[in-house]
């Protein structure tokens, strides 16, 4: 009996070298858990059931060598097809006979494009058609094929004007003096002679008023503002002047008027109404002056023009031309890149700026059906802001040239492939505060693209990353759980079987329910601590060390007896 005793210690505490020197072999093994040896002790039973209560016992057994599925530090790694649990769940795999389940997330990709272990095992997941993840669980694959180019058909501009941009020229809020130039733009001289044949000079000053290309009229005679009874010698006069680009024909009588011609002259801010009707009433001058009558006129066709102080012709190679602008890429339908170049000019000052837009430098393209040149944008589109700052909206019409009709802002031809394409512009959001100019510009279109890389986020997706800067949904990893982990039968290369005492594995999706999420770029390492399987090393070998004893001991007296005489 008592070989027996300490042979099945013998036994055990081999056992339990062996389970350590396993866990102690590991401990640099991906996804490894550790496992732990445990101990039955032996007793003999009569026929009819249990042993008498001076039964001695017949030793020790191994009932069970169990795993410990405690989670192993996070190993952060460079390569993005490493990836690791971060709580409950294991990585489903198939490697053609049934299907295994793993923590180690070191997978590589085959020469057919789908994710396998280092043993060639599928790794199981949800492939995505078109960036919609399937719900069949699959061997997840990669595809590398480039993806095509998507021409440009949305664009969104947020956009923040300075309120404290200006027209050109700026409006004067100053009083009139004609002793500060501070309160006018430019000026004009005109000779007349009063009643007695005496010879005066009459100057008449232009200041910027608050309408875009509009100008107030004042005038002196030989420096003074007002006659004898103090009455000014000008009424309250208004002129307005056609812009530097001219090109428009506001009257209707079939001819454009030329750039920075007068359009109105009258004792009245001007409407669209009174530009259309051409009103040019002439400057009059009357008053008297030393008790001498005076009278004068000048025409319309002798008033001096803005040309020296307006805002010259738009060129968006001149930054003075505008109050702000910015280009951005847009695509055709081959990919091809083209520049799209939007320009705010300020007009007067309720809060209106005209907008241009031009592709690829270009204000114009050539219709392909009518041979015309036609404009991205139509001619006259502004927006406005409101008091606050938000954005009113985008018009058609700027006053007073023009009544301003509400529109969609829309691009013509942004596609030379297709010049009948309309692209609409999204200013929603865009303000006018009194902060440096700004914009944030999205677009839906890309060139063709390269599959450049791919990486798992935090639920799971694969993600594919493009030389074209776009990214892709390839697919899903799958993730499973078990009833119970330690039922679960260890099947070699790290990696576990199902079985009765596990219950079936129940598939879902990372970061949902119970399951755990997916980190990218690392790896689990193994749960073995060094310092607890040293330790046991010494209590294995001081084990095996004293039931080796019994047996000596159990040797000596079974001599003892044989050497009786």
């Amino acid at each position: 009996m008592g070989f027996n005793t300490a042979l099945s210690g013998i036994k055990a505490s081999a056992d339990y070298l062996s389970v350590t020197g396993n866990n102690i072999a590991n401990a640099d093994t991906t996804g490894f858990k550790k496992s732990r040896i445990e101990f039955d002790d032996l007793y003999n039973t009569s026929v009819l059931g249990a042993g008498s209560g001076n039964s001695i016992g017949s030793g020790v057994s191994v009932s069970k060598v169990s795993q410990e599925f405690s989670s192993g530090n996070l190993s952060y790694t460079d390569n993005n097809l490493d990836i690791a649990v971060d709580g409950q769940g294991f990585f489903v795999l198939d490697a053609g006979v049934a299907q295994s389940y793993t923590r180690a997330g070191n997978f590589k990709l085959d020469e057919n494009g789908y994710l396998v272990t280092n043993t060639g095992s599928h790794v199981q997941g949800f492939n995505a058609v078109d960036g919609v993840v399937g719900g069949n669980l699959d061997d997840l694959s990669i595809p590398t094929d480039r993806i095509p180019p998507e021409a440009t058909t949305e664009m969104e501009l947020k956009v923040n004007l300075n309120s404290k941009s200006e027209d050109i020229p700026a409006f004067i809020k100053a009083d009139f003096d004609p002793l500060d130039p501070d309160t006018y733009n430019y000026t004009q001289t005109q000779g007349l002679v009063d009643g007695n044949g005496n010879n005066h000079i009459v100057t008449y000053y232009y200041a910027k008023s608050e309408l875009p290309n509009t100008y107030k009229v004042h005038a002196t005679v030989d420096g003074n503002m007002t006659d004898d009874t103090g009455a000014a010698f000008l009424g309250e006069t208004y002129a307005t002047f056609n812009s530097a680009e001219g090109g428009t024909d506001f009257n209707g009588d079939g001819n454009e008027e030329r750039a920075f011609e007068l359009l109105y002259i009258g004792d009245k801010e001007p409407t669209s109404a009174d530009i259309e009707a051409a009103t040019k009433n002439p400057l009059a001058i009357a008053g008297t002056l030393g008790g001498v009558a005076i009278a004068s006129t000048l025409e319309a066709d002798s008033i001096r023009n803005s040309k020296q102080v307006a805002r010259e012709v738009f060129d968006a190679l001149e930054p003075d031309t505008y109050n702000y602008g910015n280009t951005r890429t847009v695509y055709d339908s081959l990919g091809e890149s083209h520049t799209l170049g939007y320009y705010f000019i300020k007009q007067g000052e309720e809060n209106t700026y005209e907008l241009r837009v031009t592709m690829d430098g270009e204000e114009t393209f050539t219709d392909p059906l009518t041979g015309e040149d036609t404009r991205f944008l139509e001619k006259n589109t502004s927006v406005s802001f409101d008091a606050a700052g938000n954005l009113l909206g985008a018009y058609r019409g700027i006053p007073p040239f023009g009544i301003p009709q509400p529109i969609s802002l829309e691009i013509v031809g942004v596609d030379p492939t297709n010049r009948g394409s309309i692209t609409p512009l999204d200013l929603a959001g865009s303000t006018q505060y009194a902060l440096e100019n700004t914009d944030n510009f999205e677009q839906d279109g890309y060139s063709a693209g390269e599959l450049q890389g791919v990486s798992f986020d935090a639920d799971g997706f694969l993600v594919a990353n493009y030389t074209n800067q776009q990214t892709a949904i390839l697919g899903q990893i799958a993730l499973a759980t078990f009833d119970s982990n330690d039922g679960l039968m260890p099947s070699g290369h790290t990696s576990w079987l199902a079985s009765k005492g596990s219950g079936p594995a129940d598939v879902g999706r990372p970061n949902s329910g119970t399951l755990g999420k997916i980190q990218g770029g690392a790896l689990e390492e193994s749960n073995v601590d060094l310092t607890s399987e040293l330790v046991a090393l010494i209590e294995a070998q001081r084990n095996y060390q004293a039931n080796s004893k019994t047996l000596e001991t159990e040797n000596t007296v079974t001599q003892t007896i044989i050497n009786l005489r």
